[in-house]
């Protein structure tokens, strides 16, 4: 399969949350409960279709312990279209550390990247934290993120969370182009507007010049 926009979306977050789990899930629809933490990056291809584009997501697995990735951030963030944070439903020190990674996405992007914020484990509801989602607005200081509680052990939500991140990065790259082309053909417009005025100015003169001759004779 072509495509006709690739991507970078990195999975960041605190350890054992089920970063790897849930791109196993969704890369190859199995789910493998990893008891070992990543060491340094990883990362998997997706190509789908998105109205009719061909779209692929480069996902990259980062390690979640500090010493693993502190050495690879720049590499980490360096052009990435999609910063995934993804928390544990069930422990809410992970949810609390989102505020760190957020302010670790301002620090190292020199480009605004998509943000989405992911709870995985939603098929443990019964122990699921309490207000999660105000306590989020509280993180997130005023900025508005895009929530998804998913399972990567069940699957749920998982397909639609990847599937928004392509839709919505795909709509975005259409739209910068749209408004850099007609930035540009907004720019030759005003270069021929200014020329013809010019032609204007000079015919001008030359009737000018004419009609001063005329009076002289």
């Amino acid at each position: 399969m072509s495509f006709d926009f690739n991507f970078k979306v990195v999975l960041i977050g605190s350890p054992r949350v089920g970063k790897t789990s849930l791109i196993i899930k969704y890369i190859d629809a199995i789910f493998k409960p990893f008891r070992t933490t990543t060491v340094g990056v990883d990362f998997k291809f997706k190509d789908l279709e998105i109205d009719n584009k061909g779209v692929r997501l480069e996902i990259w697995d980062t390690a979640g312990e500090e010493q693993y990735r502190n050495p690879l951030t720049s590499s980490i963030y360096k052009n990435a279209d999609t910063a995934i944070i993804v928390f544990d439903l069930t422990v809410e020190g992970t949810l609390k550390e989102v505020d760190y990674y957020i302010k670790e996405i301002d620090d190292n992007c020199r480009i605004d990247p998509l943000i989405v914020i992911v709870g995985n484990k939603c098929d443990l509801i019964e122990k699921e934290i309490e207000n999660i989602e105000e306590k989020i607005k509280e993180i997130s200081q005023g900025k508005e993120f895009k929530l998804f509680k998913v399972s990567a052990k069940d699957g749920i939500n998982v397909n639609e969370l990847f599937e928004f991140i392509a839709k919505e990065l795909k709509e975005k790259k259409e739209l910068n182009k749209h408004l850099h082309h007609k930035k540009i053909n907004t720019g030759l417009d005003q270069n021929e507007n200014n020329l013809n005025q010019s032609k204007v100015i000079k015919n001008s003169d030359l009737i000018q010049i004419k009609q001063k001759k005329q009076g002289c004779c």
